[in-house]
């Protein structure tokens, strides 16, 4: 079976698991646009092949009439056509090579676009299962190799077919028979590349996956650099990058075993063929039957024809790796999240900011609740509390309040409207969120505030920083409002990350405020200037607080506790304390323990 027939049975073989439609795909949503570049690349692609032939077919006079009859003016026309002829092979080459590559790069960059909107729409569940780093190894490794494999491979199957269909007319055409001898030992040549092209089928995909298991090492050592540190964990984690690289590398060394195999094996069974070409070629100018012109126009020919025969050969592996990729891209991309708006889902906006929960269940995995029939309701303008051991629910229901969850029985509303019919985004335009881990972008101050209302004027974001107390500290930074965070907002203190989370909330102005845990982190002293930037915030607002220490609700409306899921207790601050349960537990273990 020849290489051509393997590759056609390899598509053909993943029909039924869609790979032949992702494939299609491809070439119908990212390739075919370009339909003028492809076109340009293809036509120059063809026009090299010939000239590539035409250079060999040149060699027949220059033998004949220059080296043999001393013909001089032949000489001459010879010589001219040579530079022209060079010339015009440089140009189709470098026509075709750009054509090709702009090509690529604008495929890849729309192909990068659509999956980083598919990926960024994906619910948490997505990310919980997909680490950031096998996420990133989409965009990084495996459109890169798509990349490799549309490019050269395109560029081998048409322009190296070409000069292989054209160099092999110009054999049969010099002698017939001469060409079937050569052909009849060549493809043993190629043999070892289907071979061994199965084997880097099974390597590449190894490689990928130890590529995305080292990327995942390293960005989480990196990301708890001090977690390492105080911990002593240096040689732990050292460890454990040289054994994910030790298996990158044990890899790499069975792909280069493959690789370099190929070419003296190629070369060695070549050698088989052009011995035979020789032998026949010699008998034949000895006899007389072909001139020594004709002879090496077709001995080059055989040269010549080697190398783009032994790219062609090559094609399977790059394809069965192009296969891959595209099968892994495509797989991501066809993933629907599974929080989605309802078709006929409604554009919601918060009059008053009533907040309903409704025997509300849920659990992150089937059949484990978590929430166990929760009833609350927060009413226009109130300040509510939810207070409770870690682990209690507390941050599961603001998932579920912002939809990043759906609830599993029940219903939260807001407003006398289920979360679940109106649109997402219109949603949480109405709710600004101010998490315990402030999430800061490896960007300017000004542009971490304006996440809140990207139209926002300058006064605005002053206005908003001023609010949450957080202009002091900025005017302060030699570049103020332009001065760069840092990657995760590391150039700044805690305090300050937070200040500028609640300057984003300021400036959201949305009319519900939640906010999770937002000063459990920070020492006293910053605790205070941020609660004060949240006594601004959540003024004249619906807001729900998740907090850790009470001295920050124990001025709310109305305060739950959350016990393994459940609310166990509700009321004011003074009323809970004269119910001497699990509040008052808390208060005292905070409060009393001294």
């Amino acid at each position: 079976m020849n290489i051509f027939s393997r590759i056609k049975k390899q598509i053909a073989g993943n029909v039924n698991t869609g790979i032949f439609i992702k494939v299609k795909r491809l070439w119908v949503n990212y390739i075919l646009p370009q339909w003028k570049l492809f076109v340009v690349s293809v036509v120059f692609m063809v026009i090299f092949g010939i000239l590539e032939t035409a250079s060999v077919k040149l060699l027949e006079p220059i033998f004949n009439e220059v080296f043999i009859d001393k013909n001089k003016e032949v000489l001459k026309w010879v010589a001219i056509q040579i530079i022209v002829l060079y010339a015009a092979k440089g140009i189709a080459f470098y026509v075709q090579a750009v054509a090709m590559s702009r090509l690529g790069v604008n495929f890849v960059r729309r192909m990068q676009g659509d999956l980083y909107d598919k990926v960024v729409v994906q619910d948490l569940e997505f990310f919980h299962k997909n680490n950031s780093s096998s996420v990133l190894m989409y965009f990084m490794g495996d459109l890169n190799v798509i990349r490799d494999a549309v490019l050269n491979g395109v560029t081998t199957l048409v322009k190296d077919s070409c000069s292989v269909v054209f160099l092999v007319v110009l054999m049969f055409w010099k002698c017939f028979d001469m060409a079937l001898v050569t052909f009849l030992l060549f493809p043993m040549a190629f043999y070892p590349i289907v071979y061994f092209g199965k084997k880097m089928k099974k390597f590449f995909s190894k490689q990928q996956l130890s590529f995305g298991n080292l990327h995942a090492i390293l960005t989480q050592s990196f990301q708890g650099i001090k977690i390492v540190k105080s911990y002593n964990m240096e040689k732990v984690e050292s460890q454990r990058v040289k054994d994910s690289a030790d298996v990158i590398s044990n890899i790499h060394v069975k792909m280069a075993i493959n690789n370099n195999i190929l070419s003296p094996l190629m070369e060695f069974f070549g050698s088989i063929a052009l011995a035979g070409t020789l032998l026949y070629g010699g008998y034949r100018i000895m006899q007389g039957s072909l001139t020594t012109g004709s002879f090496m126009v077709f001995l080059f020919a055989v040269v010549t024809v080697y190398k783009p025969m032994k790219s062609l050969a090559g094609l399977n592996m790059r394809i069965q790796m192009g296969i891959i990729a595209i099968g892994r891209i495509f797989t991501v991309m066809d993933q629907n999240p599974a929080i989605v708006d309802k078709t006929d889902a409604k554009v919601f906006k918060a009059t008053r900011g009533i907040i309903k929960v409704d025997n509300v269940k849920f659990g992150y995995v089937p059949g484990v609740e978590v929430l166990h029939s929760i009833n609350l309701e927060v009413r226009e303008g109130e300040k509510v509390a939810i207070v409770g051991a870690v682990g209690s629910g507390k941050s599961t229901l603001i998932n579920l309040i912002l939809r990043f969850y759906d609830v599993r029985e029940g219903s939260i509303k807001i407003d006398g409207e289920d979360v679940r019919d109106v649109t997402m985004k219109s949603l949480r335009d109405n709710i600004a969120f101010v998490p315990q881990e402030v999430v800061l972008f490896d960007d300017t101050i000004k542009k971490n505030i304006l996440v809140g209302r990207s139209d926002a004027t300058d006064e605005e974001v002053i206005e908003a920083s001023k609010s949450a107390a957080a202009h002091g500290f900025i005017i302060n930074q030699d570049r103020k409002y332009d001065t760069l965070v840092g990657e995760r907002g590391s150039n700044l203190s805690g305090g300050q990350k937070q200040m500028i989370s609640i300057a984003r909330a300021m400036l959201k102005n949305a009319p519900i405020i939640l906010l999770d845990e937002a000063t459990s982190s920070l020492d006293s002293e910053s605790e205070k200037m941020v609660q004060n930037g949240l006594e601004k915030l959540i003024k004249g607002r619906t807001s729900i607080t998740i907090a850790h220490r009470l001295s920050t609700v124990v001025n709310s409306d109305r305060i739950y506790v959350f016990d393994s899921g459940s609310i166990v207790e509700s009321g004011t601050h003074k009323k809970l304390l004269a119910l001497n349960g699990f509040y008052t537990n808390i208060y005292r273990l905070q409060f009393m323990h001294n």
